[in-house]
């Protein structure tokens, strides 16, 4: 379904779009039998050879997806070895204390972001279904790729100022230049069986570097919000169809039962409250200190109630902010990845609900996860800084929500 404001692709269960806030109702059509179907599209007899132009336009977008998904997880691969070589070179100067392995250390997680990036890239540009994008995508994704080539340069010439064999600095720097300059051949070939590969004039058009800098970070924000919302929507279709799998079997009361215990648990989209005000005083000083005085506990605490309220206010868009249970489960499946995607998501849910209650958020999903990733860089306020936004932003919409409901 489409937003009849904005006109992005949105949940078909989404009453609210997540994009502008705007209300929607589902969309029906009308057949030729006075049935109304939101599914159901009557084809003219003219259409057979646009049908037939579809199918390739399919095959070749499903080689793209299985193409960009395969080199994505290549990516992840790269990136936790990177990131796991780095920390351990990191943890060196504590064990052996050798200061030179500071920098090199950090050049080491910095390529693991930076592959870490390119992986995202590669599933925005397989599975976003705004193909215009994908060429400002492909853009971004030579970009970190040549930021690879050149921390790996960089890594190279530490090694052999540190007394390192010439053969093996050599085969640091060629090892990711043969590397990216395949991943984006092949990419670059897939996007061009689609029709979509970005051309010399494309880039000669652009009225300036930084419009084309802009179109890039639009390019990349857009397809993460689709990407996740698309990811959400999929969700709550299974989550309806195991529902009414469940009613089926004739065991629908006690069904129903255990679903409304199990989402109220992990902070699905029922409203809890019951009427009640959400919580609108919560900080970040306080977050850290009880979070030190409870070994962690209060942590976990703050991730149920926050999920709990925001699915609470943000009802209605489509989407579900997983609670605690998905949290830790996933978190320790993804060696700890999943928390900062809990986050991104979280970032972006809020940003889109904002325009909902009269509001504008300038921070979103992407800034929450730049700060996560790069500001621990920054003498490690990074996440205390993400942190922060979430706090804020969580803290505005529940006040709005109470506001609507008429208990401030």
């Amino acid at each position: 379904m489409k937003c009849v404001n904005c006109g992005n692709d949105i949940p078909d269960k989404a009453r609210f779009c997540p994009y502008c806030g705007t209300q929607n109702e589902p969309q029906q059509e009308t057949t030729q039998n006075g049935q109304t179907t939101g599914q159901y599209q009557y084809q003219q007899p003219g259409q057979e050879a646009s049908r037939q132009a579809n199918t390739v336009n399919l095959d070749s977008s499903l080689i793209l997806k299985i193409g960009t998904a395969i080199l994505a997880l290549i990516y992840v691969i790269f990136a936790l070895r990177y990131v796991f070589n780095g920390v351990r070179t990191l943890l060196s100067v504590f064990s052996w204390g050798y200061a030179t392995s500071i920098p090199g250390g950090v050049l080491t997680l910095i390529s693991g972001a930076c592959y870490g990036g390119m992986a995202a890239l590669l599933v925005f540009i397989g599975f976003s279904k705004q193909r215009e994008k994908a060429k400002s995508l492909f853009t971004v994704l030579g970009i970190l790729g040549i930021a690879i080539i050149g921390i790996s340069f960089l890594r190279m010439i530490l090694f052999l100022v540190v007394g390192g064999s010439i053969l093996f600095a050599i085969k640091m720097l060629l090892n990711p230049l043969f590397g990216t300059a395949a991943v984006l051949a092949v990419t670059y070939g897939l996007l061009y069986l689609t029709k979509e590969a970005p051309t010399v004039q494309d880039y000669q058009n652009m009225d300036s570097m930084s419009n084309m800098f802009k179109d890039c970070a639009d390019a990349v924000q857009g397809a993460a919000r689709e990407v996740a919302s698309d990811v959400n929507a999929k969700a709550d279709a299974y989550r309806s169809s195991k529902t009414s799998d469940n009613q089926n079997t004739g065991y629908q009361g006690q069904e129903t039962a255990y679903t409304n215990y199990n989402t109220n648990y992990t902070g699905g989209n029922m409203n809890y409250s019951n009427g009640s005000p959400l919580k609108t005083d919560r900080g970040l000083l306080g977050y850290i200190l009880l979070t030190l005085i409870t070994c962690g506990i209060y942590g976990y605490y703050f991730i149920y109630t926050v999920a709990r309220d925001v699915n609470t206010a943000c009802e209605g868009d489509g989407k579900s902010t997983g609670g605690l249970l998905q949290f830790i489960l996933l978190s320790v499946i993804t060696c700890g990845i999943y928390s900062w995607i809990w986050q991104y998501s979280l970032g972006n849910r809020l940003a889109a609900n904002a325009p909902r209650y009269g509001m504008n958020f300038q921070e979103n999903g992407t800034t929450v996860l730049l700060w996560d990733l790069f500001g621990i860089f920054l003498c490690g306020i990074g996440p205390f800084i993400a942190m922060n936004i979430i706090i804020k932003n969580t803290n505005s919409i529940c006040m709005a929500y109470n506001r609507s409901k008429g208990f401030m």
